[in-house]
Order: structure tokens, then sequence, then C-alpha cells
């Protein structure tokens, strides 16, 4: 087991270093960055995987939590795996500015929405295409700028602007040590914090790309978990808020509103089913409400309608550099209008979301007195990602998330697999791409991390189909452990 543990590690210290050596320049269009702060970024990301395959390994290998459940051990190990992963995060986040665009635009939104206000500044003439849940994040970032005099283009702000996603993802460890700990034991929970927190995928997206991937899947986690639990005010709450900060918290639809129509069929439930409809219902209204409104100023009221529906149509493309199955085709940056077989990209796209939704109605049913929420949430987001149209690259991190979660539930080794797999194709999908000497990336990495990714996704989609269909998810009782 040491042998095939080492080997795994120098693989894979070998594949991220080779794929983060794309730096024959000084600059590159994507992220701007010199090739010092680059080879940093990824020595780094380097010693990460290494940690997380070893968390993965640990996890797989574990045989009893008996003997090793005391605080005392536990919580010291907890912090100081928090404090590593922060202290990583921060070294990379201030010497490698990020995606140049992404970083811009978050500087320039927080900026604008601190000396504008919050009213008028979808109108000031600013380029936003993010809803308003974020910028209320900014807006505490811009006066921590303008109180501390920090300037704008300093690696500090750039820092600042880097910092909730990172903390995001500390959150996203606590709330997954309780439940793991819960369900087994402190040292589980202890390993799948170290999961997120040493994941390389969302350390590269937080630290390296300066994205808020970490944000918008730390609270579709929230309302997920609230849900499984049947507290359908809260799951409200929490997943009008993850609207609020992303549009494309629309893809987790079909599985949230199920979530609710199917309570109604449940035993003994009907009561309790209405009251969280209804209950749900006015809690998601009030907080799209609340979030909005302070940002309508003069406009007219179906103005955030259209903010979604541009930010949604934003990009007609086939693939946006996501390592998918239009990528595999050659249609990364293809427009979502070229004629292939018959139909185009797009119809295509639309075609697949509504076959994925069929097949989700019907594993939701199967499966609705366990609620596996986290491995059907999982397979939506992959699903769309492999197979729907106009999808970017980093679509596919809150599978990864979801898929660890429910790991967490069903303690199946399977799942553990396909997150850890998919994560690190993540992480090379965002490496490949922020290291690009354009926009588009090189049609053979993505040929060949396409037919990778297409592979891993169809055996997993067997896997899970099968598994949910059956009506039986696997539980496993820590007696057995």
């Amino acid at each position: 087991m040491r042998r095939i543990l080492f080997l795994l590690i120098i693989v894979t210290l070998i594949s991220i270093w080779a794929a983060g050596t794309v730096l024959a320049d000084d600059v590159f269009k994507p992220s701007d960055a010199t090739a010092s702060s680059t080879a940093l970024a990824t020595a780094i990301t380097v010693v990460v995987a290494a940690l997380f395959i070893v968390v993965c390994v640990f996890l797989a290998m574990r045989q009893s939590s008996s003997g090793i459940d005391d605080d005392g051990k536990i919580w010291p190990a907890f912090l100081l795996s928090a404090a590593l992963a922060v202290i990583l995060r921060v070294i990379v986040a201030l010497a490698f500015e990020g995606y140049s665009t992404d970083i811009a635009c978050f500087k320039g939104w927080a900026i604008a929405v601190y000396e504008y206000g919050p009213q008028n500044f979808y109108t000031s003439g600013v380029f936003a295409d993010y809803p308003p849940g974020y910028m209320y994040v900014l807006y505490v970032l811009g006066l921590i700028r303008e109180v501390f005099s920090i300037e704008a283009g300093s690696a500090l702000f750039t820092l600042i602007v880097k910092l909730p996603s990172i903390i995001a993802e500390v959150v996203a460890s606590i709330l997954i040590y309780k439940i793991a700990a819960k369900q087994i034991g402190r040292m589980f929970g202890l390993l799948c914090a170290a999961f997120l927190l040493f994941n390389p995928a969302l350390f590269f997206n937080s630290s390296a790309w300066g994205q808020i991937d970490a944000v918008f899947t730390l609270f579709i986690v929230l309302a997920l978990y609230y849900l499984k639990k049947e507290n359908y005010i809260l799951g409200a709450f929490f997943y009008a808020v993850t609207l609020l900060i992303k549009p494309q918290a629309i893809m987790f639809a079909p599985v949230v509103g199920l979530c609710y129509f199917y309570a109604l069929f449940k035993k003994h439930g009907l009561k309790k089913a209405l009251f969280g409809i209804t209950g749900g219902a006015l809690v998601a209204a009030a907080v799209l409400f609340a979030g909005i409104f302070p940002f309508t100023g003069t406009q007219e009221p179906a103005w955030i309608l259209k903010l979604y529906q541009g930010a949604v149509n934003f990009y007609p493309y086939a693939s946006l550099n996501a390592f998918n199955l239009y990528a595999l085709i050659g249609a990364n940056w293809a427009d979502s209008f070229t004629p292939f077989l018959l139909l185009n990209y797009q119809t295509w796209g639309m075609i697949m979301i509504l076959l994925i939704c069929v097949v989700i109605v019907f594993l939701q049913w199967r499966t609705r007195e366990q609620r596996p929420l986290f491995d059907l949430s999982g397979f939506l987001i992959l699903s769309v990602f492999m197979l729907a149209h106009a999808m970017h690259e980093r679509y596919i991190l809150p599978a990864c998330v979801c898929l660890i979660f429910a790991y967490v539930y069903s303690r199946d080794s399977t799942t553990l697999f396909f997150a850890a797999a998919f994560s690190i194709s993540a992480l090379f999908n965002q490496m490949v791409t922020l290291y690009a000497d354009s926009v588009v990336t090189a049609p053979l990495p993505t040929l060949i991390f396409s037919a990778i990714n297409m592979a891993l996704y169809a055996v997993y989609a067997v896997i899970t189909i099968r598994k949910l269909a059956s009506g039986k998810v696997l539980i496993k009782s820590p007696a057995l452990l």
C-alpha cells in the first residue's frame, strides 16, 4: 500500500507540474502572471494535491474510528490542517493575481458598489453580469479598501478580494466535519474536512484563479443539507441566497424543486409538506426581494429578470473551455448555433438537459424516502457539465463538493473515488485554461482531458443510475466499519 501511495503521489506531482509548465513567455493573456509567480502557484498546488491524495487514501483505508475519538487529539489536528490550508492559499493569493478579467471585475465592482451605492450600481455604467447577492460582500470589501486606503492594484487588495472564497472553504470544511463526526466519529470528520481543505481544484479556484465558486457552493450545500433534514424553511432560505449569488443556482432547481414536490407523497407527511412548501415559498420570496430591492434604484421592476437572462445568454458557445462532450468533438468556443447532426449545439444541449431532468425525476422518486440529495445533485451537475452547452470549466466544482458530502452519508467507496477523480480533473481543466496563451485552450490537451472526462463520466453515470434506480441507497452502519 505504501508503494501504491508513493506512486500515486509521484504521478500526480509530475502530471500537475507538467500542466503548469506551459510558461514559455513572461506574460499570459488569461492570467497576466510572470513565470516565477506561475511556477510558485504550480509548486504549491502540487503540494496540496499530494496532501489531497494522502487524505483520500486514508479515507479509503480507514477501518474503525474507535479509540481515536478524543477531542484533545482531533481538534488541534483540525485547527492545524485549517491553518496550513489557509496559509498556503494566502501565499498563492498574494503571489499570483489570478484570472485577470475576473479579478478586475471583482475589484472594479467592489469599488463601484461602495462609491455609487447599491441603488445606483447597476445604472452607473459599470459592466456587471452578476446578480446582487455577491455585491453585498463586495460592498464590504470596497469599504475595507476605503477605510485602510488600499491601492486597487495592490497584491493586498487582490488577497482581500479572494478572501471570501477562502473563508467559505473553511466554513464548508467545518460543516462536513460536524456531519461526518456525527455519522461515525471525529477522525472520520477530520479526514472529510481535510478532503475539502486540501482539495486542489477548490484550492486553485480560490487562491490562484480568484473566483467565488466556493461561496456559491457553500450556500447550495447548506440548502441541500437542510432539505435532507426536511427543514424546508431553511432549505428555501439558503437556496434563495444561492440564486442571488450566481445564476448557476438554477442548475440545482430540479433536485430542489422535486424535494418539495415529492414531500407531498411521504406517509403521514402531507401537513408538514404543505407547511414546508408554503413557508419555503414565502421565505424564498422574502429573501429574493430583500436582496434585490436595494439595488433597484430607478430601474424598472423587471430589471433583475433581464440581468439573469443576459447572464445566461452572454456566452453563446458550445463549450467555454469545459472539457466535456462538446470540447471532445472540437466545439470548444464554437458558436452555439453552429449546425451539428441536423440540429445545432444549443438545441442538442437543450435536449440533453431535458433528458437529464427526466432521469432526475425518476431517480429522485425512487429514492424519495432516503433523500440522497447530495448524490442526486452531484449526478445532476456532472451530467449538465458533461452534456449541456455553454459550460465553463469551473461549473464542475459544486459536483465535487456534493459527492464528498454524499460519501459522508453513504460511506460508498465508489462515491469517494469519483469525488477525488473529478476533483483532479477539475484542477487540470482550470490549470490548462488559466495557463493558456489565449482565452481558448490548446486543442491537444483539450482533446485528451475531454476524452478522459467523458470516459470517467460514462462509468460514473452507469454506476450511479444503477445505484439510485434500485431505490436502495447504500448506507453503512458505523458498527460495520
